[in-house]
């Protein structure tokens, strides 16, 4: 693990903890240059501990639902095979593997209403294959957070943080859930802002670098781009005509010249209407949680446990949501409450670790717990894709072809032609050189174009 210095571990817990802020603001909260700031920053990238900014969506304000999945395993082999079948279905979000006690993989995924029978066959399917033993679904009750580490002040003795006290706020918290916010009208959204939502969670889009800190006037200037593309194109998917109305109707009423270096000259009234009717819809209600991706591999001196605590009763659940969301533990946290119980996620040094499960311990009497695996293509999160939204009707896709047919079809082709990967038995397994390449190099892509990559757990890395 690579050696950060105290100043560089500084610019990453700001860059995490204020994301969306300018580089100078970020450096005068420092107390360093701008200069300093951006070329330390730059650093960071070119040793690969420091990658891109990053964003999550929130489903339920598109009329998305999320499910998590505990897939249990009893096989190395398992994991590619399940990876690879998980990779194929149209509204997977993430999944990690978990190992210790129980090994498997957690997914989840965010689906449309009314689509549970489908989704349940989908799992059946999984079963009956032998890519997984088991399998255990919970439904998101739609209250969930990440926080990074919040800011920290530096030393060379740090004081130490009490877990005990900390973790006896919580019966002081409210036992009332906050109202959720509603979805949005349907008739409100436009293929821009879809487009949008998929290029802010992103990094990279066809070579051309846009994320959740891009600025209007380049986000503009991109799609205007994207447009003149689309013009030329001489077969469109669905979604491509869609997007190339939308954006017709958008840029067709601007008179956007070019300059001397090509680019576009984007007038004040183009951006106050994007502004106005997409940028703030997008970035105000869909868009949550933005940071940092990093790579543990160089970086990370903690480790992750997930414990899924099942059989709580309401009011706890709402003093645990409102314990995590008003108190500042000094790591990286993320939760999620689901209809069966809650699922908190904790990157901790040992010493906290062992704290923790004694008072998670003493406390709950029905959880698990998970050592989370994030490392290369064994943790994967897809930004949001919108192929599985239908335009004509302004809904999401939910019949038994896209769902299900189609998904078994791509999982048979990949079996078909060898890009599941040579699956040994168990007497091969045994070989060590084979065992370590096969799970260093367990095969999660997805099978999508270069245009739609799969990026890795926000905050996470190989």
């Amino acid at each position: 693990m690579e050696q950060l210095n105290i100043l560089d571990q500084k610019i990453i817990n700001v860059l995490q903890n204020y994301t969306l802020e300018p580089y100078s603001k970020q450096a005068e909260m420092l107390n360093i240059s701008p200069q300093t700031m951006i070329r330390r920053v730059d650093s960071l990238k070119e040793r690969g501990i420091l990658r891109f900014p990053i964003a999550s969506f929130i489903p339920e304000r598109i009329s998305l639902f999320r499910y998590g999945v505990m897939f249990s395993i009893s096989s190395l082999h398992q994991f590619t095979l399940l990876q690879n079948a998980l990779s194929e279905h149209k509204y997977i979000r993430a999944y990690n593997r978990f190992y210790g006690e129980k090994f498997g993989i957690y997914a989840h995924f965010d689906l449309p209403v009314n689509t549970d029978a489908i989704f349940k066959k989908y799992l059946e399917y999984l079963l009956d294959q032998e890519y997984c033993d088991s399998y255990s679904i919970m439904k998101s009750m739609g209250y969930r957070d990440s926080q990074p580490e919040p800011l920290k002040a530096y030393s060379s003795t740090p004081g130490s943080f009490d877990v005990i006290s900390f973790w006896e706020k919580r019966l002081s918290k409210s036992t009332k859930l906050p109202r959720l916010p509603s979805p949005i009208d349907s008739e409100l959204i436009e293929p821009l802002h879809l487009l949008m939502l998929r290029d802010l969670t992103t990094s990279i889009r066809n070579g051309i670098t846009i994320d959740i800190r891009t600025k209007q006037t380049k986000l503009i200037e991109h799609y205007k781009h994207y447009y003149d593309s689309l013009v030329k194109k001489i077969k469109l998917e669905d979604w491509e005509e869609a997007c190339l109305y939308n954006l017709s109707a958008f840029f067709d009423t601007k008179n956007m010249p070019r300059n001397e270096n090509g680019k576009f000259k984007v007038s004040d009234a183009a951006k106050v209407e994007f502004g106005r009717k997409y940028y703030s819809l997008v970035v105000n209600h869909l868009i949550t949680n933005p940071r940092w991706n990093l790579s543990r591999k160089t970086s990370e001196p903690y480790v992750t446990r997930a414990f899924v605590i099942e059989n709580i009763p309401e009011q706890e659940k709402a003093q645990f949501f409102h314990f995590l969301n008003e108190e500042k533990i000094p790591f990286q946290t993320a939760f999620e409450l689901f209809n069966k119980g809650i699922f908190f996620r904790i990157s901790l040094p040992p010493y906290y670790d062992s704290k923790l499960n004694y008072l998670i311990w003493s406390t709950f009497k029905d959880y698990d717990i998970y050592s989370l695996d994030f490392f290369g293509k064994h943790g994967v999160y897809w930004t949001f894709e919108f192929d599985s939204y239908d335009f004509a009707s302004n809904g999401w896709r939910t019949d038994d072809q896209w769902m299900y047919e189609s998904v078994i079809e791509r999982i048979n082709d990949k079996l078909n032609n060898g890009q599941f990967g040579r699956v040994k038995d168990d007497e091969d397994l045994r070989d060590a050189k084979y065992l370590r390449k096969h799970i260093v190099n367990g095969n999660g892509t997805k099978s999508a174009s270069a245009a739609s990559p799969p990026a890795e757990i926000p905050a996470s890395g190989d």
